[in-house]
C-alpha cells in the first residue's frame, strides 16, 4: 500500500478485494459517516486491479474550517442523491426486474486533433458511426484509465445512442466512491439566458433551497481544494451557445453569460487543479479554439457482445434473445448500441400490426416510427404525421448533401420549429420497457438521435414523397452508388416488403422501376463471379424486401462458380448474411464452387449460411 499525505486528505492504493471488504464492514457499522455512505452506495470498479481512494481528514479546530467541512458533507450527500436519482434506469411496470447491470462501452483514446481529424460537420458516412474514429485510435483503454486522470481537461465523445450520459453518471458515482467532490451538470439544463456567477451555475442552481452560508462555505472549500474536485459537464453539443470564440479571463465572482463560465472552465482558469470532463458529439468539441481544447479525448464505441446480451436480458427474456439470435441475426450488431437495443426490444414486444415481426432493419424502423405516431406521450404542438412528412424531406436533402449536423435555419426552412423538435418524448409501449427519447437532439446544432433514423426517413421520402419522374432519374443515376448504400436497403424494404399488398398509382410505377433496375444491377455484378461487397449489398436489398419473386430472379443470376473478392478477406458484416441466405434459398441450379473461405464469419453467421447449404439438394454444390 502506497501513501501520500496532504493537509486535507490521504491517498491510498488498495485492491478491489480491500474495497469490497471495507464496504462490507461499513455496511454493518452503526457509526456511518459520509465516507461510509459513499462506499456503501457506489459501485465497485470491476475491471481494475487497484482503486484510488481519497479519505478526507477531519477539519482543523478553526470554526470556519469546521463550517466548510460540515457544509461539504451535506453537499456530497446532495451530489450522491442527485446521481442516484439521475442514474436510475428501470423498467416500467416490471417489478421482477432489478437495477440495470453495469456494462461499459468499448473505450479508445484518440489522436483527435491531427490533420486527418473528424470533419467538423460530421459528414454523413453510409458505413456507420463506428467508422468515425477508425484512423484516430491511439489505444484501447479501460474504465480505470478515466479514473486515473488528475488535473486534466478530458473529453468523452461518441455518436448518439452510445450512452454518453449514462456513462458520465457512472463515472460521477465512482468518483464519489473515491471521495472526490463530483458535480455532474447536464448542459442542456444549464441554458440560462441571464448572467450567472460560477457559484450560481455549479451550486445555487444545481442544489436550490439552501442558505447563503451553505453555498459560501462550499464554494470556499472548492477554491481551496480544487485537486479534490471533478466537474462533469454532460452534452456540450446540447448547449444553446457556441464556444468557437475566445472569451475573456474572468474571476470567480464575475457575473457573466454561461458560455463564458464554461469557456473559462475549459481553459482551466477556474479550479486549475481539478479534473474537468466534458461529454459531447464530436463536432462540438472540434469547434473549441485551440486554447480551450481537451488534453485527452476518449471515444465510446459499441458494447461488447457479452455486455450486449447482459443488458438485453435486463430488459427482455431469454426467449426474445434466442429469437433475434436465430431469425434476425443482423439485429445483434445493432443491439450493441444501447439506444438501438432498446428500440429493437420495444419493436419486437410491441410490433406494428401490418408489419409483423421486426426481423429486418426496415421493419424495425418502420415499427418505431409507427409507434411514435401512435404514442400518447408526444409533446409537440403539431400533428406528428405532418411533422414526419417534413422530416423526410429534410433528411433526404441532408443525406444528399452529405450532412448529419443541421442548423436551426435549415430546420425553419423545412417548416420545422427548432424550439420544439427536440421535445418529442415518447413511450413506445405501455407494458415493459419505457423509452424516453428525442427524434432530434441539440439546440444550436441539430442531428437525428441516431444516423439510421436519418437514413430511414430519407428512404421514406424517396418512396412516398418523391415524384415518379424524379424517382426514375434518381434510381438510374444515384440510388446504386455507394453513398446511398443503407438508404437503398431501406428503399427496397419499404417498396417490396411493406408494400407487398396490391398497390396502385405512383407507388406501383415506382415499384416496377425499382424492381427492373435492381435485377439489372444483380445481373451485372453477378457476372463477375466474385463475392464482392457490391453484390452482398444488393443481396441485402433483396433480403430487406422479402420478395420471393425478386429473390428468384437474383438466384437465376447467382454465379455457378463464386469465389471471394480480395477486398472481402476480412470479417463479414453480419447485416449482409441474411440477404445472402435469402437469395441462396431460391437457388435451384447446379453450383460448381461456392467458396466462403476467408470471410471470418462469426458463429451465428456461419450457422445461418451452413443451414442454407444443408437444405440444398444433395450434390447441388459440388465444392464449397
Amino acid at each position: 500500500m502506497s501513501k501520500k499525505t496532504s493537509e486535507m486528505s490521504k491517498l491510498f492504493k488498495v485492491s478491489n478485494k480491500a474495497v469490497k471488504s471495507v464496504m462490507a464492514e461499513q455496511s454493518t457499522s452503526s457509526n456511518v459517516n459520509i465516507t461510509d455512505a459513499v462506499l456503501h452506495q457506489s459501485p465497485v470498479i470491476n475491471d481494475a486491479e487497484n482503486v484510488t481512494i481519497y479519505y478526507m481528514q477531519p477539519p482543523s479546530t478553526s470554526s470556519s474550517d469546521e463550517d466548510e467541512w460540515n457544509s461539504m458533507k451535506k453537499l456530497m450527500e446532495l451530489c450522491i442523491s442527485y446521481l442516484e436519482k439521475e442514474g436510475k434506469l428501470r423498467l416500467q411496470g416490471v417489478s421482477a426486474k432489478e437495477e440495470i447491470p453495469v456494462v461499459h462501452p468499448i473505450i479508445h483514446e484518440l489522436n483527435y486533433y491531427g490533420k486527418d481529424t473528424v470533419p467538423v460537420d460530421e459528414r454523413y458516412d453510409p458505413k456507420g458511426q463506428n467508422e468515425l474514429f477508425k484512423n484516430k485510435i491511439k489505444r484501447e483503454v479501460c474504465f480505470q484509465d478515466l479514473l486515473d486522470q488528475k488535473d486534466k481537461f478530458v473529453s468523452i465523445v461518441a455518436s448518439a445512442g452510445s450512452g454518453k450520459t449514462v456513462f458520465s453518471l457512472r463515472l460521477a458515482k465512482v468518483f464519489s466512491l473515491l471521495q472526490r467532490l463530483c458535480i455532474h451538470l447536464k448542459l442542456i439544463d444549464a441554458n440560462y439566458e441571464e448572467q450567472l456567477t460560477l457559484r450560481q451555475l455549479l451550486l445555487d442552481n444545481m442544489f436550490p433551497g439552501h442558505s447563503e452560508e451553505f453555498y459560501t462555505a462550499c464554494f470556499s472549500w472548492m477554491q481551496k481544494n480544487a485537486d479534490k474536485i471533478v466537474l462533469i459537464l454532460d452534452g456540450l453539443d446540447q448547449a444553446q451557445y457556441s464556444l468557437e470564440k475566445i472569451s475573456p479571463k474572468i474571476n470567480y465572482n464575475a457575473r457573466v453569460p454561461v458560455k463564458d463560465l464554461v469557456f473559462n472552465l475549459c481553459r482551466k482558469h477556474f479550479f486549475p487543479n481539478s479534473l474537468l470532463i466534458i461529454t459531447s458529439r464530436p463536432h462540438a468539441v472540434l469547434y473549441l479554439p485551440e486554447l480551450a481544447r481537451p488534453q485527452v479525448v476518449y471515444a465510446l464505441s459499441d458494447l461488447s457482445l457479452e455486455d450486449t446480451k447482459e443488458l438485453f436480458l435486463a430488459f427482455a427474456d431469454e426467449d426474445l434473445w434466442r429469437k433475434i439470435n436465430t431469425t434476425s441475426n443482423q439485429m445483434l450488431s445493432m443491439c450493441r448500441n444501447p439506444l438501438m437495443l432498446q428500440m429493437i426490444i420495444s419493436s419486437n414486444i410491441h410490433p406494428s400490426e401490418d408489419i409483423g415481426d421486426a426481423s429486418t432493419p426496415t421493419r424495425l424502423f418502420t415499427t418505431v416510427m409507427k409507434n411514435l405516431t401512435q404514442s400518447g406521450h408526444i409533446h409537440n404542438t403539431e400533428d406528428f404525421n405532418e411533422l414526419v412528412r417534413k422530416l423526410r424531406a429534410l433528411a433526404f436533402h441532408a443525406t444528399k448533401e452529405g450532412k448529419v449536423v443541421l442548423t436551426a435555419k435549415q430546420l425553419r426552412n423545412a417548416g420545422v420549429n427548432p424550439a420544439t423538435i427536440h421535445d418529442i418524448v415518447v413511450q413506445l409501449h405501455t407494458h415493459g420497457l419505457s423509452v424516453n427519447n428525442c427524434l432530434f437532439e441539440g439546440n444550436t446544432k441539430f442531428f437525428f438521435c441516431h444516423q439510421t433514423f436519418q437514413e430511414h426517413l430519407t428512404a421514406s421520402y424517396v418512396v412516398y414523397g418523391m415524384p415518379v419522374e424524379e424517382f426514375q432519374v434518381f434510381v438510374e443515376t444515384s440510388l446504386f452508388e455507394d453513398h446511398w448504400t443503407v438508404v437503398r436497403r431501406f428503399v427496397c424494404g419499404l417498396m417490396f416488403d411493406l408494400e407487398s399488398k396490391a398497390v396502385s398509382g405512383d407507388l406501383q410505377m415506382k415499384k416496377k422501376i425499382l424492381k427492373k433496375h435492381l435485377i439489372q444491377q444483380l445481373a451485372i455484378i453477378s457476372g463477375y463471379k466474385a463475392l464482392t461487397g457490391k453484390l452482398l449489398d444488393l443481396y441485402a436489398c433483396v433480403g430487406e424486401g422479402k420478395d420471393s419473386s425478386i429473390a428468384t430472379k437474383a438466384a437465376e443470376h447467382f454465379p455457378t462458380t463464386i469465389y471471394l473478392s480480395i477486398k472481402l478477406q476480412q470479417s463479414m458484416n453480419s447485416n449482409l448474411v441474411p440477404g445472402l441466405c435469402f437469395v441462396m434459398k431460391h437457388v435451384t441450379k447446379q453450383l460448381n464452387v461456392l467458396s466462403l473461405w476467408g470471410l471470418y464469419l462469426d458463429s451465428n453467421s456461419f450457422h445461418e449460411i451452413a443451414s442454407v447449404i444443408e437444405e440444398m439438394k444433395p450434390g447441388q454444390v459440388r465444392y464449397y
